[in-house]
């Protein structure tokens, strides 16, 4: 035992010491979420996978929409697929689920010809953030509820660009 002590002594008595040696490395950011995005929106088909689902054949699809994401887990959608008047701004939560990846949801309102509500339209999404943090994909699950009770789910592929000064 007694060897043992000595051996381990010796071991760290020959180990230089310096004042980086010894000191934890420095801590890289995460990539944030936080922040005001461009985004492009395809609305898709349901379907198991989303990315290679049959695209929307009906209304402007491709579509701009824009995402803000707020410091504590909130967040503002609005979509240009159909004119202002006819649905809300969505409203939401978000949250990081690993170091570049991000899940919300979000919801809005849809308005029929005769300015009622139609439809509530359920949007939840998974992202992935690039390397800088300035551009992120990622795939939705939409489901649209009508007033009566009827779904129509959809799926959508997601491609943001964050807004920058």
């Amino acid at each position: 035992m007694k060897r043992l002590a000595m051996f381990v002594s010796g071991v760290f008595a020959s180990l230089p010491l310096s004042a980086g040696t010894l000191t934890p490395q420095a801590e890289v950011p995460l990539p944030q979420l936080e922040g005001a995005w461009q985004v492009v929106v395809t609305l898709r088909m349901d379907a198991p996978d989303c990315k290679t689902a049959e695209i929307v054949g009906f209304g402007p699809n491709p579509f701009p929409s824009f995402n803000t994401f707020h410091r504590g887990g909130t967040m503002s959608e609005f979509g240009t697929r159909v004119p202002p008047a006819a649905r809300t701004s969505g409203h939401g939560v978000w949250k990081r689920t690993g170091e570049r990846t991000f899940e919300y949801r979000s919801e809005f309102f849809i308005f029929g010809d005769d300015g009622m509500v139609a439809a509530n339209m359920d949007i939840r999404a998974d992202l992935r953030l690039s390397l800088t943090g300035n551009r992120f994909s990622g795939d939705s699950r939409l489901v649209m509820t009508e007033i009566s009770g009827s779904e129509q789910p959809f799926c959508a592929t997601l491609s943001g660009q964050r807004i920058r000064l």
